[in-house]
């Protein structure tokens, strides 16, 4: 049996008579592209405890040397860059690191010692920050965990934990 269709204009898609039900869904649903998931992270599962003899290590994307803090040290470390406003500088300041053209805020994070664990803690930032791709709402604690990918606005650090042997 030969089908034959008769052509016309369609202001939206129809089912022709001589279409099954599975043809005409094939025809007109949206396709799945597999590549349209344009983060770059993906979930870690690394630990998320944060003891005493540990050292938090922050790698921006594309520089070998990190930023270290002990973990005597660490009970609340800021994330930005320079505030010219009033001569300062956060612990961890990316201005170096392109932090203005890529717009990170000049009191754009948090990382915050408790119970154990490190949490970030995006400050109102205009541009957001992302824990492994997805957006952080402000000022509400999540925690972090070693091989986490943090974004602010498009700059990329990637956190650490590294033991210390004593």
């Amino acid at each position: 049996m030969r089908r034959v269709r008769v052509s016309h204009v369609e202001e939206k898609p129809s089912k022709h008579h001589y279409e099954t039900e599975e043809e005409y869904s094939r025809r007109v649903a949206t396709r799945g592209l597999g590549d349209t998931d344009f983060e770059e992270n993906q979930p870690r599962w690394g630990t998320a405890r944060f003891g005493s003899r540990t050292n938090l290590l922050v790698y921006v994307r594309g520089v070998q040397q990190p930023f270290v803090f002990d973990a005597g040290t660490v009970n609340e470390l800021t994330i930005g860059r320079y505030d010219p406003d009033t001569n300062s500088s956060p612990e961890v300041d990316l201005q170096n690191y392109g932090a203005t053209e890529k717009g990170v805020s000049r009191r754009h994070a948090t990382i915050v010692r408790r119970d154990g664990s490190l949490s970030i803690v995006d400050q109102g930032s205009h541009n957001g920050t992302y824990l492994n791709g997805q957006r952080l709402v402000a000022q509400q604690p999540r925690i972090l965990r070693d091989g986490d990918d943090v974004r602010l606005g498009h700059l990329v650090l990637r956190i650490k934990f590294e033991r210390v042997n004593e």
